[in-house]
């Protein structure tokens, strides 16, 4: 139900189905062949056969893809659309391809892995001389003023939070936030940060500094981020909280421990690093008055089994239980059992490998989906 209720708001985001429709006819040529990187439901490999490719590889990990598969049958397109069920980074294809699309873009355009993702496909999957959509991107920053900002920061000192769970404060306080602002929420002029070429190689961690000027007297609760993207043949795309024909996906916002007291006219110096390979976003301010520097990040803001996970570790790994029983399974599908007898065989001769018979069948069968063909 969640891949449903996810993959509606992109089909019924109309602004963007319309922009991605009027880019790819420009685009794509009678016969090329694509390659639609997270595929999702399939919409934009759809818009590409519409248009006249030959073929289109749909590629993604999740359990959209087998929604995908059954509506190109449904529409009459299985001959020539192929779904490849695997993540991008291990996805191979049978023969280059013409053009490469995709709509990675987060909402600060590149805090969802699309460098990495989009420069990959282009060496391992693109014909020389071949087409990326979309093409580049552009970052902005802007001074924001949010009421309901504010509040999602502040909710863990609300009265109904037992007081030994106020320091969670903290983490909310480093956390990037996806907001849809008002054009009212913008209270500085938009600059350009950035700019990004998609397909090409780029550091993993990219810097970006504004200087915003405040429009008016009174407070500042953070930072919002935004894109515009050239998605081919000169049609663009935007998630600008001050664009009319913006489509309907949020902005990035991140905030301040405090709401920063502004004059009009005051110059707030900002910086945001993006690492766009496992998204960690850190981001400065210094207040104008003082001069002094808060810093944020949402590294803070993530459990700590996840710094460990992130450390250097030089000690030797051992299998734990979950590791175990995948060897297990795994040395039955390579011994060429079926699923029925691979099932038996883990009920028979390994009955401790969970705690529970049912835990162990659904733990058979979910890594036999998985990983079998």
């Amino acid at each position: 139900m969640d891949t449903l209720f996810e993959h509606r708001g992109y089909l019924v985001d109309t602004r963007r189905v319309s922009k991605y429709s009027a880019a790819v006819g420009q685009v794509i040529s009678d016969g090329d062949l694509v390659a639609d990187l997270g595929c999702g439901f399939g919409i934009l490999g759809l818009l590409c056969l519409k248009a006249g490719a030959g073929k289109v590889w749909g590629i993604d990990g999740t359990d959209a893809i087998d929604v995908a598969r059954e509506a190109m049958r449904k529409n009459g397109y299985s001959d020539r659309y192929e779904c490849v069920h695997e993540q991008t980074f291990r996805a191979e294809l049978p023969e280059k391809v013409d053009v490469i699309i995709c709509d990675h873009i987060g909402y600060f355009g590149i805090d969802y892995g699309i460098i990495q993702l989009m420069h990959d496909a282009r060496q391992r999957f693109l014909k020389p001389g071949g087409k990326i959509m979309p093409e580049r991107l552009r970052l902005f920053l802007a001074g924001a003023r949010s009421a309901s900002c504010r509040g999602r920061m502040s909710a863990w000192e609300t009265p109904d939070v037992p007081a030994e769970f106020n320091w969670l404060r903290s983490y909310a306080v480093n956390t990037k936030y996806p907001v849809s602002f008002a054009p009212a929420d913008i209270v500085t002029e938009p600059v350009l940060v950035g700019g990004v070429e998609l397909g090409d190689e780029a550091p993993d961690t990219l810097p970006f500094k504004a200087s915003l000027v405040a429009d008016e007297t009174g407070v500042i609760d953070g930072i919002a981020g935004w894109f515009e993207c050239d998605l081919g043949g000169g049609v663009t795309m935007t998630n600008s909280p001050l664009a009319r024909d913006r489509i309907d996906r949020t902005q990035i916002f991140l905030g301040f421990d405090e709401p920063l007291a502004v004059r009009a006219g005051d110059t707030i110096e900002v910086s945001v690093r993006v690492n766009h390979t496992n998204s960690i976003v850190a981001w400065t301010v210094r207040d104008p008055a003082t001069g002094k520097l808060q810093r944020y990040t949402n590294w803070a803001s993530m459990p700590m089994s996840v710094h460990e996970r992130l450390k250097p570790d030089s000690s030797v790994r051992e299998l734990n239980g979950r590791g175990r029983a995948m060897k297990v399974v795994i040395g039955y599908i390579e011994a060429g059992m079926t699923s029925v007898e691979i099932e038996q065989a883990v009920l028979q001769n390994h009955p401790d490998m969970f705690p529970s018979v049912q835990e162990t069948v659904r733990f058979v069968k979910d890594e036999l989906a998985r990983y079998c063909v």
